[in-house]
């Protein structure tokens, strides 16, 4: 009888450690191999390899030899092939073998049947799962920030303001100048401006408008002051082909400017705000007025305002707050701030997106933006990779074929 199957092993070893096992009247501790057939613990030389000397239970399909640990002492097998039910394999083999994964999930056309219980379990728990990698990924970049919080926050929320196509750029210039200098200008817009663009390597041309060069001249003097040159980006990181002029580089830097100097600490605005409402209209403010005349520089467009579009907004409050929340919620182990990430998710529309669409169309009925992060990481996490069996949507439609 297994009592515990203890915890799946992502590193060399065997594939369960820490299991508890009863054999009889004994109680064994220690760890679980699985294979296909008994035999290929020896073709995988485990037999020679002391780290399988705690292996006390080998779970195979079927077992064709006897296999032992380093000293030789046998080890025992439990033989799945005469346990299990051929019509569930069936059931299985014809279920993952359904469309393309890499387009739909395997359910696509049973999923309408299944009972609206079972679906909603799995994403709710699917998203408590996106939530809590998100906020691990967080965790490392808080190590690598020393602790500082306000630092985190800073270069998470730059790597969103790129968005897709620009974020691995805005996640170095988050990483080029300390937020700690932005912060001692917060109460001089320009001054940001000119350091964000600056290290952004954007000030190195030679601009006819008299704002551009301003900025470089007060760039000139604050990289000198700071020592910053050094953490200079290339120009040639930033993606402006294939981008609507609204997502260009340069009207992201410019928003993200205004938002700095209008909140100079960023983390405590994230991690304590219970209104989404009160942030949305915060990161609503529009940019300096050059910004909502010209989308780069020296050249002006027709029209005006350059304020964060809605969408943009929802997609900052879902990628950026949302995460800094679970992230602070994991590292105090706070159950309560995960119920806000969780609630913040809930008050957002959905996400309208390639998988999001896909979802809907074959009948999981997604309302908000809790929804559609937990559909968007139970289809890369379980369906591109046909776990069925690891999924409740997956057993059930199993058990009902």
């Amino acid at each position: 009888m297994v009592l515990s199957a203890g915890y799946g092993n992502t590193d060399s070893g065997p594939d369960f450690m820490n299991a508890r096992i009863r054999i009889g009247n004994i109680i064994w501790y220690g760890h679980v191999e699985i294979h296909l057939k008994s035999s290929d613990w020896m073709m995988h030389r485990h037999h020679r390899n002391a780290a399988y000397d705690n292996v006390i239970l080998h779970v195979v399909w079927e077992n064709d030899r006897p296999i032992t640990r380093t000293d030789h002492s046998e080890i025992p097998t439990l033989e799945l092939r005469q346990r299990t039910d051929l019509k569930l394999l069936d059931k299985y083999i014809s279920l993952v073998n359904t469309g393309n994964p890499e387009i739909q999930p395997a359910c696509h056309e049973t999923l309408r049947f299944i009972p609206e219980v079972i679906y909603l379990s799995m994403l709710e728990a699917t998203l408590i799962t996106r939530l809590q990698k998100k906020a691990r990924e967080i965790l490392k970049i808080l190590a690598q920030c020393k602790g500082d919080w306000e630092e985190t926050t800073f270069r998470i929320l730059c790597q969103n303001f790129g968005f897709k196509l620009n974020a691995d750029a805005f996640m170095e210039l988050g990483k080029s100048i300390p937020f700690k200098i932005l912060k001692k200008h917060a109460d001089n817009l320009f001054q940001i401006e000119a350091l964000l663009f600056g290290q952004a390597g954007m000030l190195e041309a030679d601009y006819q408008d008299q704002y551009a060069r301003e900025l470089q001249k007060e760039y000139s003097f604050l990289s000198v002051k700071y020592d910053l040159t050094h953490h200079r980006l290339n120009p040639v990181i930033w993606k402006f082909l294939r981008t609507r002029p609204a997502n260009f580089p340069t009207i992201r830097i410019a928003q993200l400017a205004k938002f700095i100097s209008s909140v100079p600490y960023i983390f405590s605005l994230f991690s304590e705000t219970e209104s989404s409402e009160h942030l949305m209209n915060i990161l609503n403010a529009s940019p300096s007025e050059y910004w909502q005349k010209h989308y780069t520089f020296d050249k002006l467009r027709s029209g005006s305002g350059a304020k964060v579009g809605k969408e943009s907004i929802n997609n900052i409050l879902i990628n950026t707050v949302v995460p800094i929340i679970a992230a602070v919620a994991v590292e105090r182990d706070n159950e309560a701030l995960m119920d806000r990430a969780i609630a913040f998710l809930e008050k957002i529309p959905g996400e309208n997106n390639r998988i999001t669409k896909m979802w809907n169309h074959i009948g999981l009925n997604l309302d908000h933006a809790g929804d559609t992060q937990a559909a968007i990481e139970l289809f890369n996490s379980y369906c591109t990779k046909r776990l069925c069996l690891h999924c409740r949507i997956g057993l059930c439609i199993i058990n009902k074929l």
